[in-house]
């Protein structure tokens, strides 16, 4: 459905930040990237969704493909028409305007209005605590909510593929897990592909179906989810264990990462 092959990816023509990265996401799949800060995770995404440009970089080799489509120098909204949205790391939600204002802003495509009623009324059967401030400003939500908010209007644009970066990112433990449940749910009701990136790696692991590990812009480990989750690199670096149920401390993470396999 969606295809990476060899990309390569620089900044301000000088950074190369990716270097050669090859993934698929299979149709109605959640595909995780997991990688720490500066992996690539995030430009890997800008690079699908053409948001490249805005931050002075470019894809200089490689293809990304979409149903045999290239996307490659494509602009953002041909590739939103495609079915294509990106929730960007951070929520990014107008904060002036209200919850259904904002809701409402996903369904324009190229000047055409996409919602409806029903469709709202889908959003806030997923997010109830939107349904309960629709007419709130977005600024005064929690975190947490403006984080579902991202998430809800993005699927205005009617999705076949979300991109989602960091949605874990600054939230509680337990809103982590409601988001993480809510998004598996849009994967198995609704049909929406998904490519999640995030550093909680644990979280990421338990509602996708395949990942893959970014590191210093390659792809050095890939799987099905379950078996990464039972790989002893992934389960010592990533997720903090050493063995079943012991989490490392930070030392001997650092000392760890000194001997990775995959960078010997």
């Amino acid at each position: 459905m969606l295809k990476l092959d060899g990309v390569e990816v620089v900044y301000n023509r000088v950074a190369l930040v990716l270097k050669g990265v090859s993934l698929t996401v299979p149709a109605g799949q959640i595909v995780a990237l997991l990688g720490n800060n500066g992996a690539g995770k995030t430009t890997t995404l800008r690079a699908i969704s053409g948001l490249l440009a805005h931050e002075r970089g470019e894809v200089v080799r490689g293809r990304i493909t979409w149903e045999d489509n290239s996307l490659r120098e494509r602009s953002p909204d041909y590739i939103v028409r495609q079915g294509i949205v990106q929730v960007l790391e951070g929520r990014r939600v107008f904060e002036h305007l209200s919850v259904e204002a904002n809701l409402l802003a996903g369904g324009y495509t190229a000047g055409s209005m996409r919602s409806s009623r029903s469709e709202l009324e889908m959003i806030y059967s997923y997010f109830p605590r939107l349904a309960d401030r629709r007419s709130q400003r977005a600024g005064f939500l929690s975190g947490g909510e403006q984080q579902m908010l991202a998430i809800g209007r993005a699927l205005m644009a009617h999705p076949r593929v979300m991109l989602l970066d960091e949605p874990s990112l600054g939230l509680a433990p337990v809103l982590v897990a409601e988001i993480f449940e809510i998004v598996e749910r849009l994967n198995r009701e609704e049909g929406v592909t998904v490519v999640l990136v995030e550093q909680n790696a644990e979280a990421a692991l338990q509602i996708a179906h395949h990942g893959y590990v970014l590191e210093d812009g390659r792809i050095v480990l890939e799987g099905p989810a379950d078996k990464l989750r039972e790989n002893q690199d992934v389960a010592e670096f990533y997720l903090g264990l050493s063995g079943v149920g012991e989490r490392k401390s930070y030392r001997d993470v650092k000392t760890y990462r000194r001997r990775k396999r995959w960078l010997g």
